[in-house]
């Protein structure tokens, strides 16, 4: 039953944002430009998306380092796979899914593992801001987008400046925990304690600065590739905006989905993309076919090879999609290569 409200509420959301989306598009326009745009420029920019994507999971492994040495040739097919839930579920499920998956092949903690996962969303979310201020340093912020950057530099800082504090001391931070649940009943204690020491344990690669530093880099590079296939399906689409341009519409559109929402983000990928462009200057219509387009980009593609690695894994996708009922509690220390 949970499963299925989360449904109509990503259904819901989606409705709303593409509703939003093509109120305000020209779709005679947006129809021209997509007729206009020179394809032969989508399958470099697949390419680029799925280099960015092992970035990603050369992230995974120093994350996972105080846990297990996995190499990211490894850890590559899980990524997509949860990318690819992410796509088809609402509330952010792939993460959920990946953590399920190296509990089941690798014996990892599920809550440990969605502390690294937690702690990538945090870097990503930073790179992010920094790519949205620093562009917006030069051409300037829309009332929204400055709002979405104040509004996300507030939290991202926060979370950080909170998840040092756990990772420098779990002991300190369990006494702080204890102190906070002491009112809930004795059962429901126990069993936050337990979830929040194995989270806490995934946050362990925070107590080295060069795991701190390599996290940082490979998040920058990641973004900065996908930022570049942004730029060439701009190029398609005869923007003619400058490379910066397009980190900032990567920036705008990816912390718009950053909470749990639609599934894929579709609806608000869409909007905050169109709107960032025609802020610069692009025309609606052509700004709405570029949205699109590329969000089609990112999606599609993803599924597929999402699919293909269940399959090579021998995963079924019925059983991967089926969120985990209940995250164990026991640490395993299998280590892949």
């Amino acid at each position: 039953m949970l499963r299925n409200r989360q449904v109509w509420l990503g259904m819901l959301g989606t409705a709303l944002f593409l509703g939003l989306f093509f109120a305000f598009t020209d779709l005679r326009e947006m129809g021209e430009a997509l007729a206009d745009a020179n394809y032969w420029w989508f399958a470099p920019a697949i390419a680029v998306w799925f280099v960015s994507a092992w970035f990603r999971s050369l992230r995974w492994r120093y994350l996972l380092q105080p846990m297990g040495n996995f190499s990211a040739q490894t850890l590559y097919p899980i990524v997509i796979i949860g990318y690819m839930a992410n796509n088809l579920l609402p509330a952010r499920t792939g993460e959920l899914v990946r953590a399920y998956i190296m509990d089941k092949r690798h014996s990892l903690n599920i809550m440990a593992t969605l502390g690294t996962i937690a702690v990538e969303r945090l870097f990503d979310g930073l790179v992010l801001v920094v790519f949205l201020i620093g562009v917006g340093a030069f051409v300037g912020l829309s009332r929204e987008l400055g709002i979405l950057a104040a509004a996300m530099t507030a939290i991202f800082v926060a979370i950080f400046a909170l998840f040092l504090f756990m990772a420098s001391s779990q002991e300190r931070a369990e006494r702080w925990l204890a102190r906070l649940l002491r009112f809930l009943p004795a059962r429901a204690q126990e069993k936050g304690g337990q979830w929040a020491s194995s989270f806490m344990v995934g946050l362990g690669a925070l107590q080295s600065p060069w795991r701190i530093a390599a996290v940082l880099i490979t998040t920058v590079v990641a973004w900065a590739l996908e930022s570049t296939m942004y730029f060439m399906v701009g190029i398609s689409f005869n923007l003619g905006e400058a490379f910066p341009i397009f980190m900032m519409v990567a920036a705008a559109a990816n912390l718009a989905i950053t909470l749990p929402s639609s599934s894929g983000g579709v609806g608000p990928f869409e909007l905050l993309t169109k709107e960032t462009l025609q802020f610069v200057g692009v025309s609606g219509g052509v700004a709405g076919a570029y949205a699109a387009a590329l969000h089609a980009l990112v999606l599609l593609p993803v599924v597929a090879a999402g699919l293909l690695f269940l399959w090579v894994i021998n995963l079924s996708l019925a059983e991967t999609l089926r969120r985990p009922a209940r995250p164990s509690v026991a640490l395993g220390g299998e280590s892949s290569e």
